[in-house]
């Protein structure tokens, strides 16, 4: 197997111009402070994710195990929630659990 040689002189990839959120898309410019951009989250914007992630925890239960009667006796305010958005730090649980791998997973231990 030959290697290639790799021009010195030859340009990488060149960064975006324009800033990417964290998923890869390119942010949309809000200018509503007088000083232009505003960086990182606000106290409010940082609190109502807070309230987000204490509502999921709710609804989960320790390990999912709310999950299924949530869901039996919200169907509504679960399809809302999911809808609006499930918080980074709950997604890998909640998609499991929506999905019914985490069923699948508890029933057959040491296959998964």
């Amino acid at each position: 197997m030959e290697k290639k040689k790799i021009d010195e002189y030859e340009p990488g990839p060149l960064p975006s111009p324009r800033p990417l959120d964290r998923f890869g898309f390119v942010k949309q410019e809000v200018n509503n402070s007088p000083h232009g951009l505003t960086k990182g989250k606000s106290a409010y914007e940082f609190e109502r994710e807070e309230r987000r992630v204490r509502k999921w925890r709710k609804m989960i239960g320790v390990g999912g195990s709310e999950w299924k009667h949530y869901v039996q006796r919200n169907p509504r305010v679960v399809k809302r929630c999911i809808r609006k958005g499930v918080p980074d730090c709950l997604r890998g649980l909640v998609w499991q659990l929506i999905s019914g791998s985490r069923d699948i997973l508890l029933m057959n231990p040491g296959v998964y």
